[in-house]
């Protein structure tokens, strides 16, 4: 079994949930897996899996713009700056990096 650490959408404790290989093998698949979990707290919230289908590698990226950067949610910060950092990002990333490539918030050569 696989331990997937989560964290909580109400108060962002971590809540750490071992796949079972039943839906480990249906993530490796390709299928969503859908988890309900509750937190130390109390707060019971679901979290979704999906295995990107394709990840493409970046080309050499960086934020030009932080002030106008720091404008983005936190959530979608951190998404940008893993996704530059490990130079790999799903179609998904890809689609906000060219957004955020456009604004010129972030340039790639």
């Amino acid at each position: 079994m696989a331990a997937q650490k989560f964290k909580c959408p109400v108060c962002g404790a971590e809540v750490e949930h071992s796949l079972t290989s039943e839906l480990l093998r249906a993530y490796e698949n390709g299928e969503t897996v859908v988890l309900t979990l509750t937190c130390p707290h109390g707060h019971t919230f679901s979290a979704v899996m999906r295995k990107a289908m394709s990840e493409d590698t970046l080309l050499d990226c960086e934020i030009r713009d932080w002030d106008r950067f720091s404008l983005l949610p936190s959530q979608q910060q951190q998404i940008v700056l893993e996704a530059i950092q490990s130079g790999r990002a799903s179609p998904s990333i890809k689609a906000l990096l060219r957004r955020l490539r456009e604004a010129g918030i972030v340039i790639c050569t």
